[in-house]
């Protein structure tokens, strides 16, 4: 059976073996596959292949394709996540969300679950290519999915033709990692309450789980759907963009092209920043021949991603307050 480990930005595939987890490998011999798709006039890319094409084929490229599972038309976040894509979401004759592509000459809409479908698909071909040969899967989908968004992710995986065991809770999967290698540093009774804060490219999650020596549970669980790093890099997106609009007159917002190139110098700079108090963001060309250049410092850094900043602590106070009279009890 494998293991899929689905996210916004990459895609973990793992199977049990010898008792240990094994990680699949990409194309590019790389732990994640790129959560990401690609049409040209001749063929579909996927993941790593996605990803090399994506600035020359923005506009057949489609971005954070699982967040769009199961989305309607008249979802209030749906502006939210659009404002993330290459290529805008349309809503066809049948009052559903999909994407416009030209694919072969011909052009047509595809839905997410027909796009996670094909990128499953090319999962499969890659565990195949290891040596598994299994339809069986258990994916892991966020907290927050409603019933009607893991109906959709269902859908996708019976188009690949694979066999959905179980859609799992990432919390549940969280706690399960967690409590399965330290079962013995548990007590008897007396439980041990952890908090795990998940973090990824567009949601964040915390939740607390109970762990005895008998006994392992999710007791409180906390979602943003919209707290991530690509937060902080659209606010970043934004400043310099400004400040590029201010100097030589045109905004690299309007071209989804210079947004990506943007984005890409944005991500390489932030992680910089972890471990260094400054670092230099360049971007040649960016827009009508100009360049952009910048160094940044922590200080300024954390000024300007701010408003995501708040947005992490109020979650925080409310994930605290879901825990209840449970807080004083946190394993340190």
């Amino acid at each position: 059976m494998i293991g899929i480990s689905l996210g916004s930005q990459n895609t973990v595939v793992g199977v049990l073996k010898n008792s240990n987890v094994e990680i699949i490998l990409s194309e590019t011999s790389s732990r994640g596959v790129p959560t990401v798709s690609s049409f040209s006039d001749r063929q579909r890319y996927f993941g790593d292949q996605a990803i090399s094409t994506i600035k020359s084929n923005f506009n057949r490229s489609v971005l954070y394709p699982n967040r769009w599972l199961g989305v309607q038309p008249d979802w209030p976040f749906l502006k939210e996540e659009a404002k993330f894509c290459t290529l805008q979401p349309t809503v066809d004759k049948h009052n559903k969300v999909g994407f416009e592509i030209t694919y072969k000459g011909e052009q047509d809409v595809y839905y997410p679950e027909q796009i996670m479908g094909l990128f499953f698909n090319k999962l499969k071909q890659n565990w195949k290519k290891a040596g598994f040969d299994t339809r069986e899967v258990v994916v892991s989908v966020p907290d927050y999915c409603s019933a009607y968004e893991r109906k959709s992710l269902a859908d996708a995986l019976t188009i690949a033709d694979l066999h959905c065991i179980n859609l799992v809770n990432e919390s549940s999967a969280i706690a399960l990692n967690y409590g399965l290698f330290r079962r013995t540093q548990f007590e008897d009774t007396k439980p041990r309450i952890v908090a795990f804060i998940d973090m990824g490219q567009s949601s964040t999650t915390i939740s607390f789980g109970s762990f005895t020596k008998n006994s392992q549970k999710v007791i409180s669980v906390t979602s943003e759907r919209f707290l991530g790093a690509r937060e902080f890099d659209y606010l970043l997106m934004e400043h310099f963009s400004n400040i590029f609009k201010n100097k030589y007159g045109c905004n690299p917002m309007n071209s989804a092209k210079c947004r990506l190139r943007l984005i890409d110098a944005i991500a390489k700079t932030r992680k910089i920043l972890t471990s260094n108090k400054e670092a230099s963001l360049s971007v040649e060309s960016l827009m009508e021949d100009e360049d952009l250049n910048y160094n940044l410092t922590r200080d300024e850094f954390e000024k300007i991603i701010s408003p995501v900043l708040e947005k992490f602590r109020n979650l925080m106070k409310s994930a605290l307050t879901n825990l209840s009279n449970d807080a004083s009890k946190l394993y340190y």
